[in-house]
């Protein structure tokens, strides 16, 4: 009996090459791939911690701005507010001051409060001395001070009122955020719902009492 002739044959050598060629693209197209969804849904956890900073800056600064004294006075890196008069003084005292800052290079949004010293007679408490930044100089050797950084890398912020300090009603504040290579604007407005203009006389300085006026 004549034995069969084995009919399988092994790969040559061009055909291992061209299944090697065709699975290396195929696992290079997955590795892109991969990495495509990787990257969308990094930018998109960066972008989405953006805008919930920016929502919750916004909350929280309309409702410090809503409830507030007086914006005492606007800077070109910072607006100086009366946020309450918790000793019911009808004064500016330190402990009652707060500052929206951006700092020197306009490229943060951050909050700055003082803890109130011991000895705080000396506090220059006019708006004259907030204005002409005398004020913040006494907070800073004076006081310790208190920072939260709403919003950082940002390409810019500017500051805007619809009226000179004191009177001011509306704290409107621009910003861009780098993103990705690329600058996204916003803006911030916040209104005064409790200003206490019954406590400036005409010049816009703050008397004692309102019989004073």
């Amino acid at each position: 009996m004549k034995q069969r002739k084995n009919r399988y044959k092994g790969f040559t050598l061009a055909e291992l090459l061209m299944t090697v060629w065709v699975m290396s693209i195929i696992l290079t197209a997955v590795a892109m791939l991969s990495f495509a969804l990787g990257s969308a849904n990094d930018s998109a956890d960066d972008t989405s911690q953006i805008q919930s900073r920016i929502r919750y800056t916004t909350i929280y600064l309309g409702g410090l701005v809503k409830n507030s004294k007086l914006i005492c006075a606007k800077f070109s890196d910072s607006v100086a507010i009366w946020q309450a008069d918790y000793n019911g003084d009808s004064q500016i005292d330190p402990n009652e001051i707060v500052y929206i800052d951006s700092g020197g290079g306009n490229n943060y949004i951050k909050l700055i409060s003082f803890s109130l010293p011991v000895a705080a007679a000396s506090f220059p408490k006019t708006l004259d001395s907030i204005g002409n930044g005398q004020a913040r100089t006494w907070l800073a050797a004076n006081c310790q001070n208190s920072s939260i950084t709403l919003i950082d890398n940002c390409s810019y912020v500017d500051f805007t009122t619809d009226l000179q300090p004191p009177f001011t009603k509306r704290l409107n504040i621009f910003f861009g955020v780098n993103n990705k290579g690329s600058v996204e604007n916003y803006q911030i407005s916040a209104y005064l719902r409790c200003q206490a203009g019954y406590l400036l006389d005409g010049s816009g300085q703050i008397v004692s009492s309102d019989d004073d006026m």
